[in-house]
């Protein structure tokens, strides 16, 4: 049975689209319905979610930044898109993002059914045929020795002049203009790949791995204009582009990790492949990218010093986070613990002191620490023992709690002191966390379970 949520400000659409899906033969369990993102985002981290369906224009959170973070926290649930004639451009932006279809609105009833039926059943077939027919290549995969990956590995490591990027760009048959760029150095980790868990040592194994995953990434990464190559074992690497308004937009490191995430679920759910992926900074020119690729591979050194981790941004662990300017990027491991605990006493602070204002978000913690929220949210979970939206819940769920036993305040008057948008959301959240309603535990005197 699967579960499915569906968003949008208007609830004629979301009870309309929940009816035609309830009625519809597919095998569906649930379908919740959020106003908003936020409300979205709290049934995400509260029960398991088989397919978003969400409309793009939205107060408070839109479509798209709910897309961004469910990407950065769940990359393997699958999204549609209701939107209306006129958000082409936005509409374009979430299929970039991952979303596998763009239904106009009004919503017609058999294309709805189809669209979500053809989804949820033959998600997974494109790329496990493609890792398929990538290990029945045996040894006719294209290796490192073709040109493509020699130039772009020159380029990387070597650097090269202005004058040599056009006479390139021809020769691959692709050109990026950017201006602006960013690296993902894809680590493939060995000893933690293969069928059943075994290690994959010999050349041969190696080798059609690899393959194999240059062409999940380049799949996963079909409706991204960039170039993908090989970079010497066990590297695969990513050259993404950016205009200069995108590098300037809020958001983009949220992208890149999004990409990230979503390349290695990918690696590990069809190839079975462990991998660490390191993000570079966003730089503004062609000579930057020996750089940047510096800059992506180090990153992927910490997965040495995490390795229950997989995603990785050099912005994180650049020396300037050291108080020593010489200090390579894998600082003294007892150094790492005490700027860790340092980081969460900061994070734990910081939502204690906003945890009540509506719209609070993962990246305003983040910047308030000066972390990446994809980090932050690891380090979190770690060192706290919880995921941290659990933690804001829990604060919000133990101040109402408090405010209903304590005072006459209504309703609607809690829900928005402990920051919910609305107070029929605030009742589904409480009731979710404490076992009954606000009103049954005020009219009862209920000792509601502690969770």
């Amino acid at each position: 049975m699967y579960n499915v949520l569906v968003v949008d400000d208007e609830w004629m659409i979301c009870n309309g689209v929940a009816a035609v899906l309830r009625n519809s033969d597919i095998a569906i369990g649930d379908v919740m319905i959020a106003n908003n993102g936020f409300e979205a985002l709290d049934y995400i981290r509260l029960d398991p979610i088989d397919l978003l369906i969400t409309d793009i224009q939205m107060e408070g959170m839109n479509g798209i930044e709910l897309i961004e973070t469910l990407f950065s926290e769940n990359p393997l649930v699958p999204v549609i898109v209701l939107s209306a004639h006129g958000e082409f451009e936005y509409a374009q932006k979430a299929l970039r993002f991952g979303v596998k279809e763009y239904i106009i609105k009004p919503v017609v009833p058999d294309e709805l059914i189809r669209v979500v039926r053809a989804l949820l059943m033959e998600r997974e077939s494109k790329l496990r045929m493609i890792s398929e027919a990538s290990f029945k290549q045996k040894f006719s995969f294209e290796d490192m020795s073709t040109g493509r990956h020699i130039l772009l590995n020159e380029w990387v490591s070597e650097g090269f002049s202005e004058t040599e990027a056009e006479e390139a760009f021809r020769y691959l048959g692709k050109r990026l203009d950017g201006p602006c760029y960013g690296m993902l150095a894809v680590k493939l980790l060995w000893p933690k790949s293969g069928a059943g868990d075994d290690e994959a040592l010999t050349f041969r194994d190696r080798n059609l791995l690899r393959y194999a995953s240059l062409n999940i990434i380049e799949e996963t990464l079909n409706r991204w204009d960039c170039l993908t190559f090989y970079s010497g074992t066990p590297f695969i690497a990513v050259i993404l582009q950016f205009t200069r308004a995108e590098m300037n937009a809020p958001g983009l490191l949220s992208e890149q990790t999004m990409v990230a995430q979503l390349l290695h679920n990918h690696l590990r759910h069809y190839l079975k492949i462990e991998s660490a992926i390191g993000i570079s900074r966003i730089r503004e020119g062609i000579l930057s990218w020996s750089e940047l690729f510096r800059e992506a591979v180090e990153a992927t050194r910490w997965s040495e010093v995490h390795p229950d981790h997989a995603v990785f941004y050099i912005g994180d662990f650049s020396s300037k986070r050291q108080d020593d300017p010489a200090a390579g990027t894998v600082p003294d491991p007892r150094r790492t613990v005490e700027d860790n605990n340092s980081f969460i006493r900061d994070a734990i602070q910081y939502i204690g002191g906003h945890y009540r204002r509506k719209g609070l978000k993962l990246q305003e913690i983040a910047d308030a620490v000066c972390l990446s929220p994809n980090y932050l949210s690891y380090l979190f979970k770690k060192i706290a023992g919880y995921n941290m939206w659990d933690y804001v819940t829990k604060l919000r769920m133990e101040e109402a709690r408090r405010l209903i036993m304590t005072t006459d305040m209504r309703r609607y008057e809690i829900s928005d002191e402990v920051g919910y948008e609305s107070p029929e959301h605030f009742t589904k959240i409480f009731k979710k966390y404490y076992g009954v309603n606000p009103s049954e535990m005020k009219d009862g005197g209920i000792a509601a379970k502690q969770t």
